[in-house]
Formats: C-alpha cells, sequence, structure tokens
C-alpha cells in the first residue's frame, strides 16, 4: 500500500502548517540548533518543500541533505534551495531503507517524523548517519486532551488519510531507546503553540 504522505498536496501541507504556527515553530528551533551548534553539515530528514532549510547559513553549513519519501516534495525543495545552498543534496525514499544512503553529517534534525515511523526502526538509522560527537534532534508531539492528533485547519481534510498511521511518542519512552543505543541526552526544552498543542524537543550526542 502507498504511504499516505504521497497523496498530499504540497500546498496542502504548507498552508497547514502555517495556519495552525507549526512551521514557524519548527523553523525556529532548527535556527536555534544551528545558531548554537554551528554544524558544517545537516541532514533534514522529512524535508516538505525546504522545512527550515531558509535558515540555514551556508557559509557556517556547508553541506545539507534533505530526505523525503515524497518526489514532488523533494524536487519543490530542489526548485527553492539549489541556488541558495550550492551544498544541498536531497534523497527521495523511506529514511528506513538502504535506498537512502548518504555520508554521516554533524547534526540530524526530525521533526514531527517519529510519529509516522517505527522508532525502534528509525532510531538506529538516525543514529548511523551521525559523525562521532553529532547531535540528534527529534521534536514528539504530546498529546492534547481537547484537541485531536491533527489540529483544525482549512486544509486538514487532507491530512485524513494519515490517522491510522499516526501515532504519538512518549519522550520517555523515545530517551531509553536512544540511551540503548548510546545516545547522551542534552536538556531540551518543551514547545507550546498557543492553540494549546504541546511539542517535546529531545537532543542526543552520539559519543
Amino acid at each position: 500500500m502507498d504511504n499516505p504522505w504521497l497523496g498530499i498536496p504540497l500546498g496542502d501541507l504548507e498552508g497547514h502548517m502555517r495556519e495552525i504556527a507549526q512551521a514557524q515553530m519548527t523553523a525556529d528551533h532548527f535556527e536555534a540548533l544551528l545558531r548554537r551548534y554551528a554544524p558544517s553539515s545537516v541532514a533534514v530528514v522529512g524535508c516538505a518543500g525546504g522545512n527550515g532549510l531558509e535558515r540555514i547559513a551556508p557559509e557556517i553549513t556547508t553541506r545539507v541533505v534533505g530526505v523525503d519519501i515524497n518526489p514532488v516534495y523533494v524536487e519543490e525543495t530542489r526548485s527553492r534551495f539549489a541556488d541558495r545552498l550550492p551544498g544541498l543534496e536531497l534523497y527521495t525514499g523511506d529514511i528506513l531503507t538502504a535506498e537512502v544512503a548518504f555520508a554521516p553529517v554533524d547534526l540530524v534534525y526530525a521533526a514531527l517524523v517519529l510519529e509516522y515511523v517505527e522508532p525502534s526502526m528509525a532510531l538506529p538509522k538516525l543514529c548511523g548517519i551521525l559523525k562521532p560527537g553529532g547531535l540528534l534532534s527529534v521534536l514528539l508531539q504530546l498529546p492534547c486532551p481537547a484537541m485531536g492528533e491533527i489540529t483544525p485547519s482549512p486544509f486538514a481534510a487532507s491530512f485524513a488519510p494519515l490517522t491510522p498511521i499516526m501515532r504519538l511518542q512518549a519522550p520517555e519512552e523515545i530517551a531509553a531507546l536512544a540511551a540503548d543505543l548510546g545516545l547522551a541526552m542534552i536538556p531540551s526544552p518543551r514547545l507550546d503553540l498557543p492553540s494549546g498543542k504541546q511539542f517535546q524537543t529531545l537532543l542526543f550526542r552520539r559519543p
């Protein structure tokens, strides 16, 4: 069966994320990591049409990897950012499969990704694309009793096919899996949106 992400128009995805303020939140969080750690290489897993790549300073982060399962998203990222980011590498496919393989990076950014994959399979893969001493940043959506997992917006109907595969992950369980892989946890903040939705950031360093 095709992955539901293959059927969601990029315009609906980006419109939804802007409407519910998650696009700004994730881009701000990504930029904060870039400013604090100044990685020379970074991979954005689930890059969609860019997903914060505009916040990268190419004179500092000289190698940028984008990965997404939707080829339309990847080509739009290429169109938008190939000239601005000379070190851009783009890969279409499932991050869990062998078809997506590239040299390790200093920072892997995976925002709202683990909700759609099996974490016990994804975390070893993400760890494997980190350089020694590299950082893995994960952003998780937390349960919100007053609202469904998909926040209402004019574009929300496009996301109905995701409901069967979306699973919110407990931060402590992700932290335990990371510890089993030898990753060291770095304290990181919770992010709150005006809608009431809350998100936990997790940051790990590979030895």
